[in-house]
């Protein structure tokens, strides 16, 4: 049986950045409690900055709160909803705060809508409580503003959900192959409009210039090749598939074109990367962290979730002591 590289844009990004950060994300980090070493990695790979973690706590509560809502046609409250939100946000922020995740039993429950780990909580970083502060203000806005969004042919983001004949949230199981590539995208949302598909994802960056073309098209790509496997069904065409990107910050939905050829450039673009991949893993089970050469960026560096871990394992020949890396952690936050 040829061997398959699960291959997602993030991992992809990782590889082009760092390959040892690859290895630790990727390979590495494992909810096993067993192994001290990659029960921190992982915990590592869940840890958000304070920006990631209000754009997540929005993603999740357009999952689990607004589009249920929407399905069962509920009348929708905007400022109680926003109350709900800021509510949500504040047990997530109990939950890091505690340290919760790192409880043997209540740790383990990462499915739980509270779970949380934040880099002020896991690696002491310093904040002001203005910070917070501000991070409830943007969670309640982007609640509050969703009424005043709109799609590009003038109609109300909502109007158009509400038009939908399916609305599925957080897709996460569909799974093609492309070659030696396993292919899964987490979609934020998947619809059926007029029954075609449509791919939304709900973005919370600031940035003007972020460009996440590559991530919906991918999506798309799944959405068209699952079609395919259902031989009981006609397959789609490309133009039937909408991709939209709706940022929920700026209030704005940008629609990427999905065409034949985009399709195509991406799936050369995963054959060629789940090759690179393939090759640099080589054939043992379990890689050797010495295999994955780190980056000499500084400014990546700085801003990478494994950096501390990743600076203790190089000055201790790869040899891990939760208790001196606690204490390295803390002498660096000092320094």
């Amino acid at each position: 049986m040829t061997k398959k590289v699960q291959w997602d844009n993030t991992a992809v990004n990782m590889l082009r950045e760092c390959n040892r950060k690859y290895y630790f994300s990727q390979l590495l980090a494992s909810k096993n409690r067993s192994n001290p070493l990659q029960r921190k990695v992982h915990e590592l790979k869940k840890m958000q900055t304070l920006s990631m973690w209000q754009g997540s706590v929005v993603d999740k509560f357009m999952e689990t709160v607004i589009i249920p809502k929407i399905n069962n046609k509920e009348t929708l409250d905007f400022d109680s909803l926003a109350d709900e939100a800021v509510e949500f946000a504040q047990k997530q922020f109990d939950y890091s705060r505690q340290r919760i995740y790192t409880d043997p039993i209540a740790g383990k429950l990462e499915t739980a809508l509270d779970f949380c780990i934040l880099d002020i909580h896991e690696q002491g970083k310093s904040y002001e409580e203005n910070e917070i502060a501000e991070a409830y203000i943007n969670i309640r806005a982007a609640i509050t503003g969703l009424p005043e969004i709109r799609m590009p042919d003038g109609q109300t983001l909502l109007g158009f959900l509400k038009q939908c004949n399916a609305l599925t949230p957080n897709v996460f199981t569909w799974k093609v192959e492309i070659e030696q590539a396993a292919v899964k995208p987490q979609i934020d949302l998947l619809a059926q409009y007029n029954w075609k598909p449509v791919v939304i994802d709900w973005k919370l960056s600031r940035s003007y210039l972020a460009d996440y073309s590559r991530q919906l098209i991918i999506c798309g790509l799944v959405v068209f090749l699952k079609r395919l496997e259902n031989k009981d069904k006609q397959p789609y065409a490309y133009e039937d598939i909408q991709l939209f990107e709706v940022n929920l910050f700026k209030r704005t939905v940008k629609q990427h074109e999905f065409t034949e050829e985009r399709a195509n450039d991406m799936i050369d673009e995963i054959n060629l990367t789940s090759r690179d991949i393939l090759l640099l893993r080589g054939k043992d089970e379990e890689p050797d962290i010495d295999d994955f050469e780190g980056t000499d960026n500084d400014g990546s560096c700085k801003i990478c979730s494994y950096r501390s871990i990743c600076a203790y394992l190089y000055l201790n020949n790869n040899s891990y002591d939760e208790k001196a890396f606690a204490e390295f952690v803390q002498a660096t936050q000092s320094a």
